[in-house]
């Protein structure tokens, strides 16, 4: 069990991490470009690129939520089966 949390926040601490670190590289990319355009352009291109990271940071959570509900139904898996074997002993 304890082997279990440690690995859970383990994970927790690498996307903590992770996130920012590429974040950090997508905005990188984007000021290399040398884009030239009108103030609309880059207004529509700033608004698109906000949806856009909107959109990937709600499917980041959706997909956390759905790793934490897996884990933590291996959890109970996990204390029922050393309940279980304990029980026998």
């Amino acid at each position: 069990m304890k082997k279990l949390l440690a690995v859970l926040a383990l994970f927790v601490c690498l996307l903590a991490f992770a996130l920012p670190v590429s974040r950090a590289a997508e905005e990188s990319e984007a000021a290399g470009t040398g884009m030239s355009g009108t103030p609309q352009d880059f207004s529509d291109l700033e608004k698109t690129l906000k949806k856009d990271k909107y959109d990937e940071l709600q499917k980041r959570v959706s997909d956390l939520e759905q790793a934490n509900r897996f884990l933590t139904e291996r959890v109970r898996d996990i204390e029922r089966s050393l309940y279980d074997f304990k029980a026998r002993q």
